[in-house]
This record gives structure tokens, C-alpha cells and sequence, in this order.
């Protein structure tokens, strides 16, 4: 807690006003108690505003910002759909895989029987 005290001036003029020391002096440290005890109230005031101030702060960011719990849950619905996706991609593409494999030994089969000289080969065999 600061100590206030009344500057020489104006201890003079009150000293000059009352007309005796002792009544300035008394009335000097009154003044300067009432104004410790102003102070006091003053700062008391500043931190309780402060610190509601910071609770009024805290809600509204709560209001407009994604909490970390909230955004860990919409991560996790998120990364459970990419990896759903995932697992109906590779179906897909091993399905398409097993297609692709037909699709070229029909192919091989299809040309070699075209072959016009692997027709005179299973000709002369058979």
C-alpha cells in the first residue's frame, strides 16, 4: 500500500488557513488517510472490473471460437470419414485391378488367336 502525503504547499496553506500547526497537521494526516483509503477502494475497484472483465472476454471468445474439445471431436468425425473413404477406395481399385487383369488375358487370348501364324501352328498340330 503507497503512503500519500500532502505536498509542502499545501500543508503551508492549511496551516495558514486554520492558524495553528498542530490543527494542520492533524487535519493533514486526515486528508491523507481519506485519500489512502480512496486509493485503496480505487484499486480494489480496478481488479474485481479486471477480472470480470476477463470472464465477459473468456465467455465471448467461447461463444465465437472452436474450443479444443470441439474441434478434436469434428477432427475425428473428419479423419473417420476420410478413412471410410479410404477403405471404399481400395475396394474399388482392386475390383478395378481384378477387371484390368480379365480385361488383358482376354486381350492376350483375343490376339493370339488372331494371329494368322498361330492359326497355321495349332492347324499343323492338330
Amino acid at each position: 500500500m503507497a503512503v500519500y502525503t500532502l505536498p509542502h504547499e499545501a500543508f503551508e496553506l492549511l496551516e495558514e488557513a486554520l492558524g495553528e500547526r498542530e490543527k494542520a497537521k492533524k487535519f493533514a494526516r486526515a486528508m491523507e488517510s481519506a485519500i489512502e483509503a480512496i486509493d485503496e477502494k480505487a484499486r480494489e475497484s480496478i481488479v474485481e472490473k479486471k477480472e470480470h472483465i476477463k470472464i465477459e472476454v473468456r465467455e465471448d471468445l467461447k461463444k465465437e471460437l472452436v474450443t479444443r474439445e470441439l474441434f478434436e471431436k469434428r477432427f475425428n468425425v473428419v479423419d473417420e470419414k476420410f478413412k471410410s473413404l479410404e477403405k471404399e477406395m481400395n475396394e474399388r481399385f482392386k475390383s478395378l485391378n481384378f477387371k484390368l487383369n480379365i480385361f488383358i488375358a482376354i486381350a492376350l487370348i483375343t490376339l493370339t488367336f488372331a494371329n494368322p501364324t498361330f492359326v497355321k501352328l495349332i492347324e499343323r498340330l492338330f
